[in-house]
């Protein structure tokens, strides 16, 4: 775990998962301390941040904690923290069970979604702690239910995965909004924005250039002949979860383009997967998701 000290009262713990290391956010205001996202569900991160917490006396104050959105790797140690406030968007009690029913097809998690705790206070648009100069905001695009922490005293900025290096996490299918969030950040005033893995940021050029690909993942036009391991990554499990979004929204002959694109490109070997298994999961998963939008 690494450990870095931003700004007046901001700490930043950046703990080691797979594919990308996970980042928690603390902001020490005078009557609470925030915690923005828990880590991964199984991986225990919390119980690390919660001791480096106790040797430095930071849990003297109530604790909130604030989930950027319900995918598994923000929300696994919710419970690790004695807290009374769990904050997410109204729209997270529904994408939890979803969480939830995902995690249940694997044996090793059905113990530990027991125990997973879902928000109990949930907003639509903000939430704000003046005296504490904190505020929650909606900022929909990698996930319907995604929410944004900004610190008002150190102008810093925490996006979750509405920001994932080196390419957007797409599964929400409203692309369109997805931009309009990222062009919303690009007004606020911040001296560092934290991502959910891996990177801390000081500018907008990486908000530029991620506007840029989702434009260009909108229209299948992605130049991928210089991608990396991670960039094929990104990429294909991008057009297999939008395409499995469009469907559940009922957008059949969008739903089947992301597909059929998905079908095409994984077999180029810029972005087939090295490891067979994940190479016959996608497969088996875009050859039934072609198969239902026919029924």
């Amino acid at each position: 775990m690494q450990v870095q000290k931003i700004g007046s009262r901001g700490i930043l713990f950046n703990l080691p998962s797979q594919p990308f290391s996970v980042q928690i956010y603390c902001i020490k205001s005078p009557n609470y301390l925030f915690i923005i996202d828990t880590g991964v569900v199984l991986e225990n991160q919390m119980k690390e941040v919660k001791k480096y917490l106790e040797e430095n006396n930071l849990l003297a104050e109530p604790v909130v904690i604030i989930n950027t959105h319900q995918h598994h790797d923000h929300i696994g140690g919710n419970g690790v923290i004695e807290s009374d406030i769990i904050i997410g968007h109204t729209l997270s009690s529904e994408r939890i069970k979803q969480t939830v029913e995902l995690l249940e097809n694997y044996e090793a998690y059905k113990p530990a979604i027991k125990t997973l705790k879902p928000p109990n206070l949930t907003f639509e648009k903000r939430i704000v702690f003046d005296e504490e100069g904190v505020e929650i905001f909606y900022s929909l695009g990698h996930t319907e239910d995604s929410a944004s922490c900004y610190d008002r005293v150190d102008k810093i900025l925490i996006v979750g995965d509405t920001l994932v290096h080196p390419l957007p996490s797409i599964n929400w299918h409203e692309l369109d909004r997805f931009i309009e969030t990222l062009e919303n950040y690009k007004k606020i005033d911040f001296n560092k924005m934290i991502l959910g893995h891996e990177k801390v940021l000081e500018d907008a050029e990486f908000i530029d250039e991620t506007i840029e690909y989702i434009k260009r993942f909108k229209a299948l036009d992605v130049d991928f002949t210089v991608f990396t391991d991670v960039h094929a990554l990104m990429y294909r499990w991008g057009l297999v979860n939008l395409a499995e979004n469009l469907k559940r929204a009922g957008k059949e002959v969008k739903a089947k383009k992301y597909y059929l694109k998905a079908k095409s490109d994984i077999e180029n070997p810029i972005i087939k997967p090295k490891d067979e298994k994940e190479y016959r999961g996608m497969i088996e998963e875009i050859e039934k998701g072609i198969k239902d939008l026919r029924k």
